[in-house]
């Protein structure tokens, strides 16, 4: 059964000469003095220095125990990029990176925490979802990242590799900052996120909804089809996805030139069902993040499906690098202790 490609939201090295631009060259936007107790969420150089260190830190964290992400991430790309570990170990598969040419990064004024900014960072090579002809601008690297309080450090929040011509004019004013989105944009935000939930559900585009099939969300059909193929072995195939606002990435959104960006999150859980004349391979990935020890007749897979939305006057566009298996788990009785032999295949 095909799966979005390992890693391509998790791993991430940065070169040493990692560059932090803040527009420099581009017209500024005013803004009235700060007050003492108001600060750009992100100052010159901060995110540089950060994602140089969380590079070489991930890189390590990689090839050891999921446990040493914790300082690193939060979800919901932790929760990510522990499956993706857990995957990888299972499948013998290896963990790929990519350096960067540049990073642009922006945050707002705040006046207490948490802190947080948006980058793009430019790959220096083609990342691990692009084709082998592809050059290292096809894609950048989108990213969210937070800072909770003044006694924890940053950490990467979402990230997401989107096509290069995705990323927006981000304007920085004269102490650095970025304004946040306006409320057309969050409110444009949070319905093309319903209608991307409808879909992935259903898979029917809702009226006046993006092509979601073009941006990155055909692969999730695709596999709810593989699963609800007549050779599987699974019957009652179905699937409930709605926007996930517990760990609110989709709160964090810039203002740009023209509009806004913002993240956002859908959960879908998959359900299946296994006759009891079938003994079914569940497969190295469903079986890698299996949560129950017990076997049973129903199987409950939890998948996540990132986004980066970006607004353009009343156009909005929606983009994604696919979906990521995160949770599986069976429930019922199993079709040995029903009293079938199993003699059936999958």
């Amino acid at each position: 059964m095909s799966r979005p490609r390992l890693l391509s939201a998790a791993a991430m090295t940065a070169s040493a000469g990692l560059l932090l631009s803040a527009c420099a060259d581009m017209p500024r936007p005013s803004r009235p003095e700060l007050t003492p107790y108001e600060r750009p969420a992100v100052r010159q150089g901060e995110a540089a220095q950060f994602l140089t260190t969380y590079a070489s830190e991930l890189d390590a964290a990689l090839g050891e125990d999921p446990e040493a992400l914790e300082p690193l991430q939060a979800n919901p790309l932790l929760e990510r990029t522990t499956a993706e570990m857990r995957i990888a170990q299972a499948t013998d598969r290896s963990l790929g990176a990519v350096g960067y040419t540049d990073v642009v990064a922006g945050g707002p004024v705040v006046d207490g925490y948490p802190l947080w900014y948006i980058a793009f960072a430019t790959p220096d090579q083609a990342p691990p979802s692009a084709d082998e002809d592809a050059a290292p601008a096809d894609e950048v690297q989108a990213m969210l990242v937070r800072r909770d309080s003044a006694a924890e450090d940053w950490k990467v929040v979402e990230s997401i590799f989107v096509p290069a011509d995705a990323q927006p004019t981000i304007l920085a004013d004269e102490s650095g900052a970025v304004s946040t989105a306006p409320e057309a944009h969050t409110e444009a935000a949070a319905r093309v996120t319903e209608q991307a939930a409808e879909y992935l559900q259903t898979g029917e585009v809702p009226d006046g909804a993006p092509a979601f099939p073009d941006a990155g969300f055909q692969d999730f059909r695709d596999y709810i089809d593989e699963l609800g193929a007549e050779d599987t072995g699974f019957s009652d195939v179905g699937a409930e996805c709605a926007p996930d606002t517990e760990a609110g990435v989709a709160d964090y959104a810039l203002a740009t030139e023209g509009g806004g960006v913002s993240f956002a999150e859908i959960r879908c859980t998959i359900t299946v069902n296994v006759p009891e004349s079938y003994y079914v391979d569940l497969g190295e990935d469903i079986d890698a993040v299996m949560s129950t020890d017990d076997e049973g007749s129903t199987i409950t897979i939890t998948v996540g499906q990132p986004l980066l939305a970006t607004t353009q006057g009343e156009e909005i566009s929606v983009y994604s690098p696919g979906w990521f298996m995160l949770e599986s788990a069976t429930s019922g009785q199993a079709a040995e202790d029903s009293g079938d032999s199993g003699d059936g295949e999958g």
